[in-house]
């Protein structure tokens, strides 16, 4: 439903302002009830409200956007929805890189990079992966964001970014395949 309305919203040419922004707020509620129900995790629904709100940002001037606070409320979640300490993440980086560089290495895969759900099942790498998801989207909003200790707390984990990487092709491909899920 709500990447349905992620579409709606870029075909919004003909709509009147208001039909826009009923459109906005209606898909950012939807994500926050599923996450609310449990039917969407709230890593999941931060990823979806933030896609939302990059849609309508470059529509700006036909898409009434959220004011400051809404985004903000969304990084808010987002940082609520981090189930890890930056040390964690980090750790969590490095245990992955370690498992990539281990399979790669192995006769089996002839050299072929391992995808993300080829390593084994460790709950900090999942945890991980969600606050990677979250970083993506939430990026090309962070200029929208005024508190000035929210863009702090964030900013630590944006900086993170680049140390959480596999170091090697098989980060193209995790990278490439999430982006392609969420589209």
């Amino acid at each position: 439903m709500i990447e349905s309305l992620e579409s709606r919203l870029s075909r919004f040419l003909e709509s009147s302002p208001e039909e826009r922004r009923k459109a906005l707020t209606l898909g950012i509620e939807v994500a926050n009830f599923a996450s609310s129900k449990g039917s969407l995790s709230r890593s999941r629904s931060v990823v979806l409200m933030a896609r939302l709100l990059e849609r309508a940002s470059l529509l700006k001037d036909l898409v009434e956007l959220p004011s400051e606070g809404e985004i903000g409320n969304v990084f808010r979640m987002a940082l609520g929805a981090i189930a890890l300490s930056p040390e964690a993440a980090l750790a969590a980086a490095n245990r992955r890189r370690e498992e990539v560089n281990s399979m790669e290495g192995s006769v089996h895969r002839f050299g072929t990079p391992p995808a993300q759900d080829e390593l084994p099942e460790d709950e900090g790498i999942l945890a991980l992966v969600e606050v990677e998801e979250m970083l993506a989207a939430l990026r090309p909003l962070s200029a929208g964001v005024v508190d000035p200790e929210l863009r702090l707390q964030m900013g630590v984990w944006f900086s993170l970014v680049e140390r959480f990487g596999l170091g090697d092709d098989a980060s193209d491909a995790v990278i490439r395949r999430w982006e392609g899920e969420g589209k």
